[in-house]
């Protein structure tokens, strides 16, 4: 299912901004290795999802595995990181937003829900990541759904 998700994103937009994310992480060359996984994600956003490594770290210490200190990146750096991308993440943000309202609103006019609807929630999904995507993690849906339910069980 995802496949085809993804194969009508790609189609229907996702191609181009993809290559906005492409073309803004070429950009800030220095910290293209940490923005490809994202480039990848916009253009074949379905059977993955971003989640905060620090649900991720908490996750895994609760489940009693091992994490790496490695991985445990400084908040100061996130925000160092998040600051330098905020002029093009707030470009790739609203271009999501529009892209989402787009597709929402395709969805009211024209009778084509199956298509737009997954479509549209994945690009507000996407602006949240693009806005600010250092300290996001993507990872496959299934993991991301038991990753969420325990952080929303710690916080109990």
């Amino acid at each position: 299912m995802a496949l085809i998700g993804n194969l009508i994103w790609f189609i229907f937009g996702g191609w181009l901004l993809g290559t906005m994310w492409l073309i803004f992480s070429i950009i800030f060359f220095p910290l293209l290795p940490f923005l490809m996984p994202f480039v990848g994600y916009c253009y074949w956003p379905f059977g993955r999802q971003p989640v905060a490594k620090s649900a991720i770290i908490a996750y895994k210490k609760a489940n009693n595995m091992k994490v790496d200190d490695f991985k445990e990146v400084k908040s100061s750096l996130k925000i160092v990181t998040n600051l330098i991308w905020l002029p093009f993440g707030f470009l790739l943000c609203i271009a999501h937003l529009i892209a989402g309202l787009l597709n929402f609103f395709a969805c009211i006019v024209i009778v084509t829900i199956p298509v737009c609807l997954p479509n549209a929630l994945g690009n507000f999904k996407l602006a949240k990541v693009s806005f600010a995507p250092f300290g996001v993690k993507l990872i496959p849906t299934d993991l991301a759904k038991d990753i969420l339910k325990e952080k929303a069980k710690s916080k109990l």
